[in-house]
């Protein structure tokens, strides 16, 4: 059967931590076994899709009970798959789970990224759904999971929800779900790759731990918020500079004199890593006349104001940038992806991280995206639906989050020693890194740092910083290039253990 959807409505976009509420915390533990698998609610149409690319698929919705209240109401952690219909072995195809990040975002912008249909906004704002040429489930069958409170997952109350919304309850729970699916489907000798974006790069470090007895094969962090507690130090000042630099290039506000968007960013670097990098570690030791001199070249290369600059002392917070280097223009840039801009706008709704109002979130006075054309969507393919709707976006989540658990206060802890705790034990998996050159959540110098800086087989790690903001494949010209650096790495990393590697990837 040939199927094309055409739907209506919200936005859904995966979006970082949002400011010094959000402190990402990581904790060192030893392998931990995966608890029994659970019972899977199923919603199936069991009619074969076939695309017009000649991909056949079926396509499922799958929900596991995490807790029972005494009336009866669940919590609960929820997916949608697409199985390829082929002449193999169904244990010889991979399985590819992914998850977006928050915390508070639901899988909807991977899902219609990599997914067989890919979700489209007109000038006018309706939404269509049609195949998507770049997906990758000729390489993998495709599991996106949606964790407690966004999607169709649901905590029965606020109490219920509290060890879900958690750093490592979470974890715990997005594990249990790739074992319960396993199990569910017979897929248990299938070879597994796993991707996180955002606060998706903290879930996948932790959950490390709790899949030791899997066949894993690749991970795939997008914009992976690793370390953000970089972004409060010098160093954090110096992995900025570049983007603010590029971003101000781009909109004719930087005294750098470059070709394109990217030598700006090269030409930045240079300075950010030496003379810059200098200025800031000599702090109030800096000499006057030298402090002059860094301000008013920061001030060119990012299109600020010399002595406002000079204020901060030398030290440009991003949402300063944001708000100023269009203040001319009246427009604000955006966190996620410096190539889009708003006007400036009061907040829609009071008391708000600034964080919460950057253009490409899209939130209105709710906390909450809830999107009628995904729900309608999700029905048509699956025969599922739920009466409070999907959520794509869930901020009240967000600012529930525990991120310390029980334990003593690590504000700037880093998730990079689970990742060398689990390459350390294990010799085969490879992990590639994708990040934004426009993105300021989770700057590209900061992920760089953090791999750098990290005791990992750097044979079997690749970064590869594409033009584009904290999700890249929103940019139609990079869209393809992503597609088909993400099926390059499945199929590299899932090939025979006796073949040598191909990074053709990189």
């Amino acid at each position: 059967m040939k199927q094309t959807l055409r739907l209506t409505s919200a936005l859904a976009l995966g979006f970082s931590s949002l400011g010094a509420a959000s402190v990402p915390v990581s904790f060192a533990q030893e392998t931990v076994a995966p608890a029994p698998a659970a019972e899977m609610a199923h919603a199936q149409t069991g009619e074969p899709i076939t695309l017009e690319t000649g991909l056949t698929f079926t396509a499922h919705w799958d929900k596991m009970v995490l807790a029972v209240e005494a009336d009866g109401s669940e919590t609960s952690l929820s997916g949608t798959s697409y199985l390829l219909e082929c002449d193999c072995a169904p244990e010889q195809r991979p399985v590819f789970f992914l998850f977006n990040g928050g915390p508070g975002a639901s899988s909807s912008p991977l899902h219609f990224s990599l997914g067989p249909y890919s979700r489209e906004r007109s000038d006018d704002g309706e939404t269509s759904f049609s195949p998507n040429e770049g997906t990758v489930l000729d390489a993998a069958d495709l599991v996106f999971i949606d964790p407690v409170e966004t999607g169709y997952s649901r905590a029965a109350s606020e109490e219920a929800g509290k060890p879900y919304l958690d750093v490592a309850g979470d974890a715990k729970a997005v594990s249990d779900y790739i074992h319960t699916w396993l199990e569910a489907h017979d897929r248990e000798g299938s070879p597994v790759l796993i991707a996180g974006q955002s606060y998706g790069g903290i879930r996948l470090a932790n959950l490390l731990p709790h899949i030791g007895d899997l066949p894993v094969a690749g991970l795939v962090m997008v914009s992976p918020a690793l370390d953000q507690g970089i972004t409060a130090t010098d160093q954090g000042y110096v992995a900025t500079l570049p983007t603010m630099t590029a971003t101000a290039w781009r909109f004719g506000k930087s005294s750098v004199e470059a070709e394109s968007e990217q030598e700006a960013f090269e030409i930045a670097r240079s300075f950010a890593e030496t003379d810059y990098l200098l200025a800031l570690q000599q702090g109030v030791n800096l000499d006057e006349a030298e402090a002059t001199r860094i301000a008013e070249t920061l001030a060119g290369m990012t299109g600020l104001d010399a002595e406002a600059v000079a204020e901060h002392e030398i030290r440009i917070p991003i949402q300063y940038f944001l708000e100023n280097v269009l203040a001319e223009e009246n427009e604000l840039v955006s966190r996620l992806n410096t190539g889009k801009t708003a006007p400036k706008a009061p907040p829609k709704a009071e008391g708000r991280p600034a964080a919460a109002n950057d253009p490409s979130l899209g939130l209105g006075r709710s906390n909450k995206i809830i999107s009628e054309d995904i729900a309608r969507y999700l029905e048509n393919l699956t025969g599922y639906t739920q009466d409070d709707g999907y959520r794509s976006l869930n901020l009240d989540a967000n600012f529930a989050w525990n991120w310390n658990p029980g334990r003593r206060f690590a504000p700037y802890s880093t998730s990079a020693p689970l990742l060398e705790a689990y390459f350390k034990d294990d010799a085969d998996s490879e992990l590639l890194i994708v990040t934004g050159y426009r993105d300021l959540a989770v700057p590209t110098m900061v992920v760089e740092y953090t791999i750098s800086h990290a005791d990992l087989p750097q044979d079997r790690v690749t970064v590869l910083p594409m033009m584009g903001g904290h999700s890249p494949y929103d940019e139609p010209e990079i869209a393809p290039v992503f597609t088909d650096k993400i099926r390059s790495f499945i199929l590299n990393a899932t090939q025979d253990a006796n073949t040598e590697k191909d990074h053709s990837y990189e």
